[in-house]
């Protein structure tokens, strides 16, 4: 009966009126059945707790370019206000944090619900909704009959209870977190806050210090190991200034060759005086007037010698051969002692000492001469030594040099990281997370929507009674659906409630 639609505004408010009053049954049950669901949903609900905490985020260095040890500080301009939000929020929000802080409190104390034996109800829902998202291929396919670790389901509840709010006017992050333990709410978003402090002096943490001194190691190996070669170099070569050395060979060799030249000048006499003595004996032992001659009577000697020797060879003793030189050697004896006396004795005599004054000479000549052949190879190759302690020297320096400016850059870096964990963070917390004293308005929120779909469920009850009726409550509508017009109406008040009512028109 649309038509009725047509009717003035009065006579349908009239007609709805009264649609309530003959329904007012069904209104009642309706009401009545939907607020008793949100009561018992309500009552079913466990109440969540919200802590409620703030975080102020400074800019500090760690936000900034960072240098190398060693390296000159750069300027590289602002920073993005923004983006430090947006990064320090992503922090927040990591999954191995909430595993963390999870982890320090406790999966049974967090979320006991997760370690228990699920109900039959808890694993059939569990299930059913395992397959959807593996029918609808929102998830992997679950393996061994859809179990899931713990761990990961808690992680993904930490991270539905957890609310990250930034506040980009203000440099403000807020955190929310909901459990239906108001104490570990709390205790949930304090840890939370340490550890994220504790991760980000990891993330941020510009730790070089460690680096620098495996390098100052290395070089100061490198300088004792060219320390020591430098030491060994001069220990070997008895060296300490090769100014001075030099001098010192010098010197030894000007020595050694006015030496040289005195024994060759010293050979040269006794060469000289041996040749006038080998002279001397020559005309003493051929001497005229009838004078022994030395070199003769040495001579008789030797043949008498000789003689008696053979004869005492084949000859018995006492036979006249062997008395014959018996008697020949002792004149020869004789003939000796007599020349002892003369002048070619003196001679041979200053003769043989000559020749052994040469013969030291000859010696002491070539052994200077070995002497000043050493030295001449020593100031020869004191060059290449000299050439070889320069380098010695010039690689210690540079290795100091190198020593030195590294333990300077280990000084300043253990200094600025030494500042760098003192200082505090630039990260200040503003509201400490505290206790909440009142549960979420779950409950109130769930009987509100109860009321609300309850009064819906009745006008759309009401409404639909109204325009799906099988009756006309008014004449006019009838008017207007028949064409006819109605003279007289009797309404019959018990047909109202029912679809099959009637209206008995009398016709004019």
């Amino acid at each position: 009966m649309n038509e009725s639609l047509a009717l003035p505004p009065r006579l349908v408010m009239r007609d709805l009126l009264l649609t309530v009053f003959t329904q007012k049954g069904r209104i009642f049950l309706i009401f009545f059945c939907v607020t008793a669901l949100s009561i018992a949903i309500a009552l079913m609900v466990t109440p969540d707790y919200k802590a409620k905490s703030s975080l102020l985020v400074l800019l500090g260095s760690e936000h900034t370019f960072r240098s190398t040890a060693g390296q000159q500080m750069l300027n590289t301009g602002g920073v993005d206000v923004e983006q430090v939000l947006r990064t320090e929020a992503s922090i927040i929000g990591s999954d191995d944090l909430h595993r963390t802080v999870i982890r320090e409190i406790g999966l049974a104390k967090l979320y006991p619900k997760l370690v228990q034996k699920p109900t039959a109800f808890e694993k059939w829902k569990t299930d059913v909704k395992q397959f959807i998202t593996d029918t609808l291929g929102l998830t992997d396919k679950s393996t061994e009959g859809g179990a899931i670790d713990p761990m990961v389901r808690a992680v993904e509840q930490f991270a539905r209870n957890l609310t990250v709010t930034v506040d980009k006017k203000s440099s403000v992050i807020g955190l929310d977190f909901t459990n239906p333990n108001k104490v570990l709410s709390a205790e949930a978003l304090r840890v939370l806050e340490v550890q994220y402090l504790e991760l980000r002096k990891k993330l941020y943490g510009d730790v070089q210090a460690p680096i620098v001194q495996v390098q100052h190691d290395a070089i100061g190996k490198q300088l004792d190991a060219a320390d020591a070669a430098l030491q060994a170099f001069k220990q070997q070569h008895d060296i300490s200034n090769f100014g001075e050395r030099r001098q010192i060979l010098l010197k030894q060799q000007g020595e050694l060759e006015i030496a040289l030249a005195k024994s060759e000048s010293m050979v040269a006499e006794q060469t000289a005086r041996l040749t006038q003595l080998n002279q001397q004996l020559d005309t003493v032992a051929g001497g005229k007037k009838g004078r022994a001659n030395a070199a003769a009577a040495l001579q008789s000697m030797v043949r008498a010698y000789h003689q008696r020797e053979e004869d005492a060879a084949t000859h018995y003793r006492g036979s006249p051969a062997v008395d014959e030189a018996r008697r020949q050697m002792l004149e020869r004896e004789t003939d000796i002692a007599r020349m002892q006396a003369t002048q070619a004795y003196g001679v041979q005599a200053d003769r043989n000492k000559t020749m052994a004054d040469l013969r030291a000479s000859l010696a002491g000549h070539d052994a200077i001469a070995a002497q000043l052949a050493a030295l001449n190879k020593q100031v020869a190759g004191l060059d290449a030594d000299e050439m070889k302690l320069h380098e010695l020297e010039r690689n210690r320096a540079i290795l100091e040099d190198n020593y030195r400016a590294v333990s300077k850059i280990l000084d300043e870096r253990q200094v600025v990281e030494t500042v760098e964990a003192n200082q505090q963070s630039s990260i200040r917390v503003i509201e400490p997370p505290r206790v909440p004293a009142l549960p979420q308005p779950t409950r109130r929120l769930i009987l509100l929507a109860g009321l609300v779909v309850s009064m819906l469920l009745s006008i759309g009850s009401v409404l639909a009674s109204h325009f799906f009726r099988a009756i006309y409550l008014r004449p006019e509508a009838l008017e207007m659906d028949t064409g006819l017009t109605v003279l007289a109406s009797v309404p019959e008040m018990r047909a109202l409630g029912k679809s099959s009512g009637s209206v008995l028109v009398v016709p004019a």
